[in-house]
């Protein structure tokens, strides 16, 4: 489950989340609910791939913020980038 999960905050947010994990856990075995991952054990991980024109469609309605546009499309960053990269859409 911890593979499955996204991390969209990157080293950080697993970092954090095992501090949450340690400090909840009452012996030394840690669980999905320890992380607050119990909902990803249904679900199967996130395959979606945005395109060319929704990545620019984004772009145009946050007005170019980054951050807001790879929140919106369900992207980190940096993963934001390589697209843009990718179709040859410039920032």
């Amino acid at each position: 489950m911890l593979i499955a999960h996204p991390w969209p905050g990157n080293v950080r947010e697993l970092e954090n989340a095992c501090q949450r994990a340690t400090l909840l856990s009452a012996g030394k075995t840690l669980t999905a609910q320890h992380f607050g991952l119990q909902s990803l054990a249904s679900t199967p991980p996130d395959l979606y791939e945005p395109n060319q024109q929704e990545i620019e469609q984004a772009l145009l309605e946050f007005h170019g913020v980054i951050s807001k546009v790879a929140r919106h499309l369900g992207l980190s960053r940096q993963a934001l980038y390589r697209r843009m990269a990718k179709y040859g859409i410039k920032h």
